[in-house]
């Protein structure tokens, strides 16, 4: 079903024999700390790149099959964190898996707490070779883009000074929007008010992970004092159907996140999330892996999990990738096989994140 140990890519056709493997797919929705898992450290290792985390280490945080057992695995991995420059050949062996699913464009979600602890003039340094090191990753085909968030656990002042920082990286032209994860209960987006206030005027596109592992609450709570353009998970928001007739209106994108809403306990069992729903009610909303190296999904395998579970067909995963790379964050596409995404010409998205003239 939903659950590949490591990464490898699922069989590239689907049980009814459609071809996915070669439908164009866009990921909006992966944390940069989410991606290793123990093959990928394996693979690293025989090449020479010594990690302060080993496979065997990693494979012990195993299976991810509840809440307390992603808690786990994050705090396993987590002693591998804390410098950008560690995750460059994660990044680049990520990268490459993409590259092989036939993802086109994907914007990858780096926490940015550790800045508190930085220098102010070094952490624009290090972001900014980061972000270079990225654009060498790209080669042509794949279109990477950064962004920069933190978790709802942190205090009201923090979120200040961390949203000062994502305003700088955002004007140095080094990410292209900014998102708040984190369990919601107890940690309201209101806190944050202020912040988000800011992003708002300096139009820096917002995504607000909410309606996970609270009601629909937590997405009127993000919508009110976030004004985000994207929802990440969003599961909630059908529960309330004047949250889901708001949501639909204004059009505000659903980063949906099956096997990870399985894997956590978001949905009770995979059947029961409500990705065919938006289907049906007309919601702009794409599919994403979440952590891939924490439930052992791809990009191959989630849109193989909704064919085979709701009946998608090649044309719902090419509309899917369309919605999704009209709610980009980045207004500009650097290569032509995400301007001529499925034969269609697209318009740049409603995010304007980086400045087009300009990435630095």
């Amino acid at each position: 079903m939903g659950w590949q140990q490591g990464s490898t890519v699922r069989s590239p056709q689907s049980e009814s024999g459609m071809d996915l493997q070669s439908v164009p797919k866009v990921e909006l929705h992966c944390h940069l700390d989410g991606i290793l898992d123990p093959e990928m450290l394996r693979d690293l290792h025989e090449r020479g790149v010594e990690l302060a985390l080993s496979a065997e280490t990693l494979a012990r945080a195993y299976p991810v099959d509840n809440f307390e057992g992603f808690s786990r695995w994050f705090d396993v991995q987590k002693a591998f964190g804390g410098s950008l420059d560690a995750y460059r050949p994660v990044l680049s062996a990520h990268a490459e898996r993409l590259r092989g699913q036939n993802v086109v464009y994907t914007e990858i979600m780096v926490a940015v707490g550790e800045i508190l602890r930085s220098d102010w003039t070094d952490f624009i340094g290090r972001f900014r070779a980061f972000r270079e090191y990225a654009d060498e990753l790209e080669r042509g085909d794949l279109q990477i883009e950064l962004v920069a968030g933190w978790n709802r656990r942190r205090s009201a002042g923090e979120g200040d000074e961390i949203a000062g920082r994502i305003l700088m990286l955002y004007e140095a032209g080094l990410i292209a929007g900014v998102f708040l994860a984190g369990p919601e209960e107890g940690n309201p987006v209101l806190r944050f008010a202020s912040a988000f206030a800011r992003f708002s005027a300096a139009r820096l596109p917002v995504e607000i992970h909410a309606g996970e592992w609270c009601g629909p609450e937590s997405v009127w709570d993000a919508l009110e004092h976030g004004r985000p353009r994207r929802i990440g998970h969003g599961v909630a928001i059908f529960e309330d159907p004047s949250l889901l007739k708001l949501v639909r209106a204004q059009g505000i994108h659903v980063e949906m996140c099956p096997t990870s809403n399985a894997r956590t306990g978001a949905v009770r069992r995979i059947e029961e999330h409500p990705i065919a729903r938006a289907r049906a009610e007309g919601l702009t909303f794409s599919i994403n892996t979440d952590d891939p190296g924490a439930f052992g999904c791809t990009m191959s395998g989630e849109i193989q999990l909704v064919a085979e579970t709701f009946e998608f067909t090649v044309a719902d995963f090419e509309r899917i990738a369309r919605d999704a790379l009209a709610a980009r964050f980045q207004p500009e596409l650097h290569y032509s096989n995400a301007r001529t995404l499925t034969g269609f010409e697209l318009q740049p998205g409603p995010g304007g994140g980086l400045r087009p003239e300009a990435r630095y």
